[in-house]
């Protein structure tokens, strides 16, 4: 099964991918980790996609397509997925529903004035990537990564000010996206307001129980 999660940063969409991928054995496909992946294993993707990290860039959309693709295709993760932060734009869920056609989307919908809070919260890894929340999702030693024992860190953009742009960042660049899923009669839209176990219960039950 392929599964798409969509929701604004802050919204858990990456520990829900993490618990749903613990519950069904799929991979947990996150676009940053999977450029990550690609960078350090120097791939003819990876070696291309660096040159706009070093620039402090994301890249342009049919190169982030082509290294996520590139990267299912040679992990062979083609006939199971959970994939988390992509697509951020119309061409990309174009593209993917032409190769990876999705069989659930969902949106962790949860309103802006609770992002600020959750994103202030967070804590990046510094070795795999993994994200933990100092209330939701704590680390089992404090500023310590369980799965990799790296560092733990607040990313430098979430500040305040960066915080409090990206939701409209997102109506910007991934609404579309959602009304285009919302539109086909495509899209499953769950409340991201309560816990992350609460949260995944309704997750669950719109993906995997339906």
């Amino acid at each position: 099964m392929r599964i798409v999660l969509l929701g604004k940063p802050g919204s858990g969409k990456g520990t829900q991918a993490v618990m749903l991928s613990e519950k069904t054995g799929l991979p947990h496909l996150s676009s940053g980790a999977i450029l990550r992946d690609e960078i350090r294993e120097r791939t003819p993707f990876g070696l291309r996609i660096e040159e706009y990290v070093l620039r402090g860039e994301i890249g342009p959309q049919e190169l982030i397509t082509d290294v996520v693709f590139g990267h299912i295709e040679r992990k062979r993760y083609a006939s199971g997925f959970i994939l988390d932060g992509f697509p951020r734009t119309v061409y990309q869920a174009e593209k993917l529903d032409e190769q990876y056609r999705p069989a659930r989307c969902v949106l962790i919908d949860v309103p802006d004035d609770l992002i600020v809070d959750r994103i202030s919260q967070r804590l990046t890894c510094a070795g795999c990537g993994a994200i933990y929340h100092r209330a939701f999702r704590p680390p089992s030693a404090p500023g310590v990564c369980d799965s990799c024992g790296a560092e733990l860190r607040q990313r430098s953009d979430d500040n305040a000010e960066a915080i409090r742009n990206r939701p409209e960042i997102f109506r910007n660049d991934v609404q579309p996206v959602v009304d285009r899923y919302r539109d086909a009669n495509h899209l499953i839209a769950i409340d991201g307001t309560s816990s992350p176990g609460e949260v995944y219960k309704t997750l669950e039950a719109a993906t995997i129980s339906r």
